[in-house]
C-alpha cells in the first residue's frame, strides 16, 4: 500500500472513513448497555457460555465470539440474538445419528461428504463415522441456540449483553465461566 504523505488531509479522511464502512463500524454507536453487566449475562442468565466462547472461556460448539463486535453493528448483533426462527450455517448443523449398533449420538455435523460424516457431541467429542456404519442421519432444522432470548432477557439485559459484545474484550480481566448442573470433570 502506497503512503499517504502526498494525500491531503481531506483525502486521507475520506478513505480512512471507506475503510470503517467496510469493517462494519463507520461511526461510533452510542451504547446503551453496560458491558460489565453484559459479561455477567454473557456468563450467567444468558447461558451463552454454554456455546460460545470469549476470550478463550466458554463452550465450543457456537461460534468464537471475541471480535464479533468489530464487524458487526449493535443492531446486527441484537438482531440475531432475537431471530426466530434460525437456520444453521455450515458447521452448525445439528443432526442425531443411529449407529448400525443402535447408538444415538446427538451434535454438530462438522463435515460431510457422500461417504462419512464426522460429528462433535455436545461434550466436546468428534465421532469419525462411514456412513456405512449408520443406520439413519436424522437432520434436525432448528439450531441449537435458544430462540427465547425476548422471553429469557429484559430489553435492559439485551443492551447490557450487545454492549459486552460491543466491546474489545480486555486480555487481562478475568472472567469465571457459570458452571453448569449438568457439567462434569
Amino acid at each position: 500500500m502506497p503512503a499517504f504523505r502526498n494525500f491531503p488531509e481531506r483525502q486521507v479522511r475520506a478513505l480512512v472513513s471507506y475503510l470503517r464502512s467496510l469493517q462494519g463500524r463507520d461511526e461510533a454507536h452510542a451504547l446503551t448497555g453496560d458491558a460489565k453487566r453484559g459479561r455477567e449475562i454473557f456468563f450467567g442468565k444468558g447461558d451463552c457460555s454454554r456455546c460460545h466462547m470469549i476470550s478463550g472461556l466458554g463452550g465450543f460448539l457456537g461460534p468464537d465470539l471475541t471480535n464479533h463486535g468489530a464487524s458487526s453493528s449493535p443492531s446486527a448483533i441484537r438482531d440475531e440474538i432475537m431471530r426466530s426462527p434460525r437456520v444453521p450455517p455450515p458447521g452448525y448443523r445439528a443432526a442425531v445419528l443411529t449407529t448400525a449398533s443402535g447408538e444415538r449420538l446427538e451434535g454438530l455435523i462438522r463435515n460431510e461428504d457422500n461417504f462419512s460424516v464426522q460429528l462433535q457431541t455436545k461434550d466436546g467429542r468428534f465421532h469419525f463415522l462411514t456412513k456405512a456404519e449408520l443406520q439413519e442421519i436424522e437432520y434436525l432444522n432448528a439450531s441449537l441456540m435458544p430462540a427465547d432470548y425476548r422471553d429469557r432477557l429484559s430489553d435492559g439485559e439485551l443492551n447490557d449483553l450487545v454492549s459486552y459484545l460491543m466491546a474489545i474484550p480486555d486480555s487481562n480481566s478475568k472472567v469465571t465461566p457459570h458452571q453448569h448442573e449438568d457439567d462434569t470433570e
